[in-house]
């Protein structure tokens, strides 16, 4: 079995629109994402200390907090396009995982939540 990375980013929040009935829509609500993403073949990281060696955070953080897009009636749209944007970053991307959380569902205690698993 080849070498593989896991890159994990836990619970990442985000304010998106997203609901099934209108006016859930009509103001943004705090939603929590999670991604754990499989990458083949990692180099050896003591002699390629850099982060062209590995897989930017950065631009997964990003696209969940400014790039969602347009508003959902589902929380599995938004883990779905998630899921598709880290999968396009890399070649070495095999599977990714991405949960959402809707913290605000549920009264009392307690979270809806949904996981997405793609593989390529």
């Amino acid at each position: 079995m080849a070498d593989l990375q896991i890159i994990r980013i836990d619970d990442a929040k985000a304010l998106v629109r997203v609901g099934v009935p209108d006016p859930e829509r009509a103001n943004p609500q705090e939603v929590r994402i999670s991604v754990a993403m499989g990458l083949a073949d990692p180099p050896d990281y003591v002699a390629h200390d850099r982060i062209g060696a590995t897989l930017d955070y950065d631009r997964i953080l990003h696209f969940i907090r400014d790039d969602l897009g347009a508003p959902a009636h589902l929380i599995e749209t938004l883990a779905d396009r998630i899921a598709g944007h880290c999968l396009a970053l890399s070649e070495r991307a095999r599977w990714v995982e991405v949960t959402v959380k809707k913290p605000s569902v549920l009264s009392g205690d307690g979270m809806v939540s949904v996981l997405i698993r793609r593989e390529r």
